[in-house]
């Protein structure tokens, strides 16, 4: 058994589930949104790492449009980091004394290369199961926006007929 202090960057907003040979890890995070514990492993050790977004989640129009409306119409939402990219990796990890590990997660625009970048200073194997299609999540998107426009023109046409009810 060794130490091994793991450190993510990238998240943000991100909730990531990390898992150390099937029991979750409690992540502490720092004032710059990163994660990152100290852990004790065995040689051989799996860890995995799994973001999703919740356009991915069966009821994802549901909570669009729950967010959509508990934020007055979009006027105040708070950002939310959006996946191009789901992060579902597994590193098989051989770590030795003062072992320490960086996975820094790419959430590029264009959805393609890889989803992490593992840095460690001991020997590690990392495979990432993307079994998500991006043209999924990017037709989503697209679905939510035109329903939010269309939300909006519905609230300004009914202004408008309330208004001229008025005068």
């Amino acid at each position: 058994m060794s130490r091994l202090n793991i450190k993510i960057n990238g998240i943000r907003s991100l909730n990531p589930v990390v898992t150390l040979d099937g029991k979750k890890l409690k992540m502490k995070t720092n004032s710059f949104g990163n994660c990152y514990a100290d852990v004790e492993v065995r040689d051989g050790a799996q860890l995995r790492l799994v973001c999703w977004d919740s356009i991915l989640s069966p009821l994802w129009l549901v909570w669009e449009m729950i967010h959509f409306v508990l934020s007055c119409f979009g006027i105040f939402a708070i950002g939310r980091e959006k996946l191009l990219r789901p992060v579902d990796l597994t590193i098989v990890l051989h770590p030795g004394e003062n072992a320490s590990a960086l996975i820094r997660l790419l959430n590029g625009k264009s959805g393609e290369g890889p989803a992490a970048e593992l840095e460690c200073n001991f020997d590690a194997e990392m495979t990432e199961n993307p079994s998500i299609d991006i043209d999924t999540v990017k037709r989503r998107r697209k679905i939510a926006l035109l329903i939010k426009i269309a939300a909006w023109v519905a609230i300004i046409g009914t202004a408008i007929a309330v208004a001229a009810n008025i005068l």
